[in-house]
């Protein structure tokens, strides 16, 4: 068993090519590949962090904005139901106002048409009182 120096030599300077050639068209790109990689991924995450942070925004913004809509709506309601019952009291009112008037003109013809009456009773009452007279007469006479 001896050992051949220049078997040795040879096989060093292969390793180091060898060694060379791999890092050079495998390593670096393999390297220079994943560190790519890695940048992408970091960048997607970024970007999905940023996503999320704005579909929170977004929902808390809706949510402050149905709040909002929710406010004005009873607002909204309430202007209604008030501008309701103000118009309802209105109303009831004139038509209160229009039967205390109807009242009035009725009670007024009731005794518009009593005094005429009594008028009439009065303007009639000599006749009346010749005409009862006379068939008191008649029925003495009988």
């Amino acid at each position: 068993m001896s050992i051949n120096v220049s078997e040795v030599i040879w096989t060093i300077i292969c390793f180091f090519v060898l060694l060379f050639v791999l890092k050079k068209f495998l390593f670096d790109p393999l390297i220079t590949f994943m560190d790519a990689r890695k940048a992408r991924v970091e960048a997607g995450m970024v970007e999905g962090r940023e996503a999320q942070r704005k579909k929170e925004e977004n929902e808390n913004a809706l949510r402050e904005s149905w709040k909002n809509r929710s406010i004005e709506a009873k607002e909204l309601l309430a202007a209604g139901k008030a501008a309701d019952e103000k118009e309802r009291a209105k109303v009831l009112s004139q038509a209160q106002a229009e039967a205390a008037q109807t009242m009035r003109d009725a009670r007024e013809r009731v005794n518009e048409e009593g005094e005429s009456a009594r008028h009439e009773v009065n303007e009639q009452m000599d006749e009346l009182v010749t005409v009862l007279a006379q068939q008191l007469l008649q029925n003495e006479a009988k």
